[in-house]
């Protein structure tokens, strides 16, 4: 029998933590259909929003390492027909590669019955964000595998979920273009300088207090307190400070780049105002955007009928 997934965005990094905190957000979303089938050849399929957006050939995305990695894992012989419907912009830093990895692996650990735990499911989702990124990187995956704010160590693998509290907003803005997730990722230090450190670390730790405690200006100092890898990545958007400003004066708690960029968001204790945030943009100069109202998820990857998938 098919199954069918969606799918949740997912904001990374939220500031200071760098590769290993990502947030999960209701929308956008993808919505996968997965059938495995005996033998034959792998049929994929992109509709939606941004389908066009994805390159012809299957095997330039994220979904080509994680089929080749259950088949390694399981030793089973199978071929997969997918069905994704894309609605998360690709290179927009809202994880939409990892969005597709996650509902894919999820989607075939139980098709296959595999059984495989949380912590086997994000290794192998990750290997997907090598057609992204380059390299295999965790936070998205995790983030949209479980839902909520993740905390993952790269190295090892370790993790865990806090569940974010309901009164909190966000509003995102995709404005502008990077060349990509890899190349972004080129442009970091290989080392870094001990009191920055210092700084992220104790960032990253102040951010987990305050969203647990619901410190509204412990959080906002958190979001922006990067030392390290947000200063750089800036300086190759130049819509980063108008973005930045609005969502401030608008009454945002934090603002920071989502990911690598080159969206930006920010942080609300209410729901933020659409129209007003538009009229702000555009009087700074910005036109070409699209602008989210969302909010975070404490839900994960889940299923949904297929209905509307299999055509």
């Amino acid at each position: 029998m098919p199954i069918c997934i969606r799918s949740p965005a997912s904001i990374a990094n939220l500031g200071p933590g760098f590769d290993i905190m990502s947030l999960a957000i209701i929308e956008p979303y993808d919505d996968i259909y997965v059938e495995v089938r005996r033998g034959g050849n792998d049929d994929i399929k992109f509709v939606g929003s941004y389908s066009h957006y994805l390159p012809s050939d299957y095997r330039a995305t994220t979904l080509y390492p994680v089929i080749e990695e259950f088949r390694r894992v399981t030793g089973l012989e199978f071929s997969v027909r997918v069905i994704v419907k894309k609605e998360i912009k690709p290179a927009s830093g809202l994880g939409s590669s990892g969005a597709d990895a996650a509902a894919l692996t999820y989607a075939l650990n139980k098709l296959l019955g595999a059984n495989l735990d949380y912590k086997s499911l994000i290794n192998i989702a990750a290997s997907g964000e090598t057609a992204a990124a380059g390299v295999p990187h965790m936070d998205n995956v995790a983030a949209s595998l479980l839902g909520g704010l993740v905390i993952i160590n790269p190295v090892t693998g370790d993790f865990v979920k806090v569940e974010v509290p309901s009164n909190y907003w966000l509003a995102v803005v995709l404005a502008g273009s990077k060349v990509s997730t890899g190349e972004m990722r080129r442009v970091l230090p290989s080392a870094v300088d001990m009191k920055d450190l210092k700084n992220n670390s104790a960032y990253v730790s102040m951010l987990v207090y305050s969203l647990i405690t619901n410190n509204r200006e412990i959080l906002g100092k958190a979001l922006m307190g990067d030392s390290i890898v947000e200063p750089i990545r800036a300086k190759f958007y130049p819509h980063y400070q108008v973005v930045k400003d609005t969502l401030l004066r608008i009454g945002a708690i934090g603002v920071a780049l989502s990911g690598a960029g080159p969206s930006l968001f920010g942080v609300f204790d209410r729901e933020p105002p659409k129209d007003r945030i538009s009229e702000l943009l555009n009087k700074g100069g910005l036109r070409d955007y699209i602008l989210i109202i969302t909010r975070p998820s404490n839900v994960g990857v889940h299923e949904i009928p297929c209905k509307e998938l299999n055509t």
